[in-house]
């Protein structure tokens, strides 16, 4: 009877020990893990242990704290909890004097999410649990954004010089539930702004403030409000003519700048640019942005589409090269002749892996041609008084090279002048 007892004794030891982990953390320390995770808030039982009703490893970045919790077995021990970001970097470090009045017992470390910086650091997160100096396990959670409001970017430039353009901006918000009765938004570089509902088209009141506007909606609106905002392009866009009718059509986007919440909330914006008659797509560079992947629908009005996510608190922006023919053309014919227009295009072209112009390369070679030129006369033994003693056949050689250089970019840039002059007329 007493070795059935003691069979059963050792076989319940057997099952706890496999359903708990036990550490010794130093010689004076042992302790023994039953349960541990992440909680987005604490609950108590009415006897007073820790009831994990609400455990996730998942959570949005406006809760408000995330709880990691402990349930062991110890009698004293130093704990340390580290708070690794998505980046690998330490955010959190809390150590803690911990002791258990009766075992087994809960211990929690908390981190604050909603509106701190931790709010916009997405992505996996990990936390070490140090007993003394030593690793007790590494639990993980996740955090993700929410999206509050979503942009529509229409712009129509229809004139490159002087610059002319329209935007519509159509403005989604999500606001959690909550009401919103207005919209501020700064748009330096906006003239004649209107804005109207999207659903029923009814107009809503804009007020302006230098360069911030104010839409009212008239009323409370709940989740999922959508309207748009009309403007005209005039002041703070930056568009650069050069020679040969290429321009830039610069935009920098701030979204601190448009809303009123705490800008921790990143925001997804699509963009459509569409360029004037007859325009050719050159390149688009992102700013604060590695790689961009634009989509290009060619026609007589070629337009260009791509989205993005802006991330909280980051200026994002783009560059739009593009060339104008039809502008080129007019505005040449009207201004100067194909001869002259030929000639400072040519002098102007760029030579491939070198960064001169043909005008500038050929300028260089003729100055230096000619100081060497001189300087090997100097040079020569009918002149005693100069004392150096310098190969004036060597000085020659790279004055005759560097005449052929002149010679032939000139007749380059003669050959591409006439070139395009015949096809200007």
């Amino acid at each position: 009877m007493r070795i059935r007892w003691l069979a059963i004794f050792a076989i319940l030891v057997l099952v706890e020990l496999a359903t708990s982990s036990q550490v010794s953390a130093s010689s004076s320390t042992a302790i023994v893990v039953y349960d541990h995770g992440f909680v987005t808030n604490v609950v108590w039982a009415p006897n007073g242990n820790f009831n994990p009703v609400n455990r996730t490893s998942t959570f949005t970045q406006d809760a408000p704290i995330i709880a990691a919790y402990l349930t062991a077995s110890l009698y004293s021990a130093n704990l340390t909890w580290l708070w690794y970001d998505p980046f690998g970097q330490l955010y959190l470090n809390n150590t803690h004097r911990e002791q258990c009045s009766t075992s087994p017992c809960t211990l929690i470390d908390v981190i604050g999410i909603a509106g701190q910086r931790a709010a916009t650091r997405f992505g996996e997160w990990s936390v070490d649990l140090l007993a003394g100096g030593s690793r007790l396990y590494t639990d993980y959670f996740w955090l993700t954004p929410i999206t509050t409001q979503y942009n529509q970017w229409n712009f129509d430039v229809i004139r490159s010089d002087p610059f002319r353009g329209h935007c519509n901006l159509t403005v989604v918000i999500h606001p959690d539930n909550l009401t919103w009765t207005s919209y501020q938004i700064s748009l330096p570089y906006a003239a004649n702004l209107t804005a109207h509902e999207l659903a029923t088209n009814r107009p809503l009141e804009v007020t302006a403030n230098k360069d911030k506007f104010v839409v009212s909606f008239g009323a409370a609106q709940s989740d999922g409000y959508t309207f748009v905002l009309s403007f005209d392009l005039w002041y703070g866009i930056r568009v650069n003519k050069w020679t040969g009718g290429d321009f830039a059509f610069i935009w920098q986007d701030q979204p601190w700048q448009r809303t009123w919440v705490d800008g921790f909330h990143p925001i997804p914006e699509s963009f459509s640019i569409s360029l004037p008659t007859g325009s050719r797509l050159v390149d688009l560079i992102g700013i604060n942005v590695m790689v961009l992947n634009w989509n290009v629908t060619s026609g007589d009005r070629p337009s260009v589409s791509f989205t993005t996510i802006l991330p909280p608190r980051q200026e994002f922006g783009w560059t739009l090269l593009y060339q104008d023919p039809i502008w080129l053309s007019s505005h040449f014919n009207s201004v100067a002749s194909p001869t002259v227009v030929g000639t400072i295009y040519g002098s102007q072209q760029l030579i491939p892996a070198v960064p001169l112009t043909v005008g500038s390369l050929s300028l260089w070679s003729a100055i230096m041609s000619v100081f060497l030129v001189t300087a090997s006369e100097l040079l020569s033994p009918f002149y005693d008084r100069t004392g150096i003693v310098i190969n004036r056949r060597r000085l020659q050689y790279v004055a005759l090279v560097l005449v052929v250089i002149f010679l032939v970019t000139t007749a380059y840039q003669i050959i591409l002048s006439q070139s395009l002059v015949h096809s200007l007329r």
